[in-house]
């Protein structure tokens, strides 16, 4: 079947998903497009838009011939909020935001479904092509996927991600919550000369929350995860005071914590709070950290029916070894682990600039994942 990929059919569709603008939270009109496509060629199509009107998940099935395993091809059709000069084809490639990161991906999942539709074959189980729209943090947290693989109840037997390494086997990455910690003194902003001795000063005692996290991180240094390597903790902001002879109420820090698959969100919460209580008692200043989950920690067996039907059908599409590596950043497939229960794989077409100023993605590149999806979907139909 990997003959029928068409890439002409690929690049139109990814040019015409990327023409449509849609940033985290603003996807209805791309998402309204996409479900078009799908009930084109034959796909049963659902746009739930109850609960989250302004982001539509659209689940398009194909169902096989016989019983068999529901296999989850997941992409999001939401992008950065960054502007893009406009979409076009040009060098064999498609130019404009959301192209490799990830209408381009989501295309190729569809343009493998489509080629299973075409192709007439008897296949176990059922196909299930799934788009989303709150990916990309701050904007969204993947809340849409945790309704709809929770409260709404969807199942599978496998799911992949066509996102990250197009040509390594991502068996673990790390989990990631946004921090904030607010630094507070009782009573309001006062002039420097009359402020009373003793009154304690937030940004002072944010400089202490400071060191100690900084203390932490070459502690966490020392232990290595086998493929994500170290736990982190991060500070990008500091926000304290208002005018410079005033005396601040108030100071706010944010930033990052990454932890490796084994430990918790609600375990780094208590490790966070033990941390500011003795900072807090010694000083008067209370101080709250909020640690908001973007993705939990996610990791499988590189010897998974999953991870190995990916692997074979690397191989015969390029011809080469799928090695397994470790990344830091995080995704989807966290999701479809932890709130699911579904072994999920990742694997995307290599695009260029995501998240940058210019991106872009091959059209040859879209085809061989393409052609990789259809060879894995054929081996696991097989065990």
């Amino acid at each position: 079947m990997t003959a029928r990929v068409d890439p002409d059919r690929l690049r139109d569709l990814t040019l015409e998903l990327v023409e449509i603008e849609s940033p985290t939270g603003d996807t209805a009109a791309v998402a309204r497009r996409y479900a078009e496509r799908l009930r084109e060629f034959g796909l049963e199509v659902e746009v739930l838009d109850e609960r989250f009107p302004e982001t539509p998940i659209v689940i398009g099935t194909l169902r096989g011939g016989a019983p068999g395993p529901t296999i989850v091809l997941n992409g999001h059709l939401d992008t950065v909020p960054i502007p893009h000069e406009p979409p076009r084809v040009e060098a064999g490639r498609v130019w404009g935001r959301g192209s490799a990161d990830m209408k381009g991906p989501v295309a190729a999942a569809t343009e493998a479904v489509r080629a299973v539709a075409e192709s007439g074959r008897r296949f176990p189980g059922e196909l299930v092509l799934v788009a989303i729209g709150l990916h990309e943090a701050p904007g969204g947290r993947g809340e849409d996927l945790t309704w709809l693989l929770g409260e709404h109840g969807l199942e599978a037997d496998y799911a992949i991600v066509c996102e990250l390494a197009g040509d390594r086997l991502v068996v673990a990455h790390m989990g990631q919550a946004t921090v904030e910690i607010e630094i507070a003194r009782e009573g309001m902003a006062t002039h420097e000369l009359q402020t009373p001795t003793g009154t304690p000063h937030p940004i002072l005692v944010a400089a202490r929350v400071i060191e100690a996290i900084r203390e932490r991180n070459e502690e966490l240094a020392a232990t290595e995860h086998p493929w994500v390597g170290a736990e982190t903790y991060f500070l990008g902001e500091v926000h304290g005071g208002d005018f410079y002879n005033r005396h601040p109420a108030t100071c706010r820090l944010v930033g990052t914590r990454r932890w490796a698959p084994g430990n918790t969100l609600e375990a780094v919460q208590a490790e966070y709070d033990a941390l500011v209580e003795p900072i807090a008692a010694a000083t008067g200043c209370a101080i709250d950290v909020r640690l908001k989950l973007v993705r939990d920690a996610y990791s499988i067996d590189p010897g998974h029916p999953l991870a190995l039907a990916l692997r074979g059908g690397y191989e015969e599409v390029t011809g080469e070894a799928l090695a397994a590596t470790g990344v830091k950043v995080v995704a989807d497939a966290a999701i479809f682990q932890a709130v699911g229960a579904i072994p999920t794989v990742y694997h995307g077409p290599r695009g260029e600039g995501a998240h940058a100023d210019i991106e872009s993605i091959a059209v040859d590149e879209l085809v061989r994942s393409a052609r990789i999806y259809l060879a894995t979907l054929e081996r696991l139909w097989a065990t």
